[in-house]
């Protein structure tokens, strides 16, 4: 069983090694380094030099969640549109193991991934003069705890519906829009309109809120980390917390997703 993880592991590696998304991420990342790069060239501004790093960091990390869930995707419609997983199920790899192997190669790609831009973000710090804060080594972990969460989603998501259909889905049907949804209901409400179908769109918005994934879990107690970069001693333990609701979820999305794929005729 170990050596089948490994092997199709192993192959999942070979072929993001071959994608052009690495590719991409590559051009973009090395676009806004240099871009953002060029005020801390011609100031001697701390202040300024603080404001591009953070700036490369926040985008490059926000680019990263989407990332990573185009690399749980692609990696699943591939080898669903491609249909060689006949070969594959009858050699015989159980489809379990192939599951997982997808799984766990989408989630190394994206730690190594943060991994560089953290390294490169330090690597600025030290080079503009700017210290070196907690918050770097924070946001980096965010970053990936949330990327496992949507990585198992975007791999339910292929497996039950085609790339294009599982991205809107992914885009137009998430908590953080529900969410903002029932906020303006609940305003709607203490404004005065109180009718029966208005507190029953609440209510829908309110549950599809907690039904959906979240990406930053507690995103309203550590978003000011990704603007200050530093982190208080109380902060550390949302990430515990975060990483068990990812663990959760992928293991649900891993469950839905296997029973969908045993029920598919690839034997």
């Amino acid at each position: 069983m170990g050596e089948l993880l490994k092997a199709n592991f192993l192959t999942n590696f070979a072929y993001y090694r071959r994608s052009r998304l690495l590719l991409a991420f590559l051009l973009v990342f090395l676009a806004l380094t240099g871009l953002y790069s060029i005020p801390p060239l011609f100031t001697d501004s701390v202040f300024q030099s603080f404001n591009a790093l953070q700036e490369i960091f926040s985008i490059l990390n926000e680019l990263l969640l989407f990332f990573a869930g185009g690399l749980g995707l692609f990696i699943i419609s591939s080898h669903l549109s491609s249909r060689n997983l006949k070969m594959v199920f009858t050699k015989p790899c159980p489809p379990a193991v192939w599951l997982a192997a997808a799984f766990l190669s989408a989630v190394a790609v994206s730690f190594l991934l943060i991994g560089a831009v953290l390294v490169s973000a330090v690597a600025l710090s030290f080079g503009w003069h700017v210290p070196v804060r907690a918050g770097l080594v924070f946001v980096s972990l965010d970053t990936f705890i949330a990327s496992v969460g949507i990585i198992a989603y975007l791999i339910l998501l292929a497996m039950l519906v085609h790339p294009a259909v599982a991205v809107a889905l992914a885009l137009i049907f998430n908590a953080g829009l529900f969410y903002e949804a029932q906020l303006w209901a609940q305003s709607m409400i203490r404004s005065g309109n109180s009718s029966f179908s208005l507190r029953a769109i609440e209510k829908l918005f309110h549950y599809l809120y907690l039904l959906l994934p979240m990406v930053h879990v507690f995103g309203e107690k550590t978003d000011k980390i990704s603007g200050s970069l530093r982190v208080g001693h109380g902060d550390w333990k949302y990430l515990l917390y975060s990483l068990g609701y990812a663990l959760a979820l992928s293991a649900f999305c891993y469950c839905v997703a296997l029973s969908a794929l045993q029920k598919k005729r690839h034997i």
